[in-house]
């Protein structure tokens, strides 16, 4: 079988980004309505004690705005998420930094793809730079594309 070309170990950073209030409640409406994603007064009252994104939101801003354009022209194709983990809420205008680390590469009986196991960590900007969700994505790349 052949070897993978891709580094393992290599960290990608994908940016930073705070969401506002708008972003939060138009995602939410679609994809998470929850009160205290939807109402600044609903999310007061709620144990968040203000806004919060959605737990999924952050991943799909980072994912379609920074991953996908490093790595989209190489997938052939997702195989799967694991280990989702939300850990601390994200509030309206916190700003949050991405990152993702190969952390597995192995060939496939083709030895034009290779199957990579991606984690994603998202956290705060600020002080404490705690974590507030982390990830793990796993998709079959062609082995030859060219590594950021």
């Amino acid at each position: 079988m052949a070897q993978s070309n891709w580094p393992i170990g290599k960290t990608y950073p994908l940016g930073s980004k705070q969401f506002s209030e708008k972003e939060i409640i138009e995602f939410a409406r679609t994809h998470d309505p929850l009160p205290f994603h939807l109402s600044k007064q609903e999310a007061k009252e709620s144990r968040f004690k203000g806004l919060v994104c959605s737990g999924s939101q952050a991943f799909f801003y980072f994912y379609v705005k920074a991953w996908l354009p490093l790595f989209g022209q190489s997938v052939e194709a997702g195989l799967g998420m694991s280990e989702w983990k939300f850990l601390a809420p994200v509030y309206e205008n916190e700003s949050i930094k991405a990152q993702c680390t190969l952390i597995e590469s192995r060939a496939t009986k083709d030895p034009k793809f290779c199957v990579n196991k991606w984690h994603f960590e998202f956290l705060k900007e600020k002080k404490t730079k705690e974590k507030v969700q982390y990830l793990y994505l796993e998709v079959m790349h062609l082995n030859s594309a060219p590594h950021v």
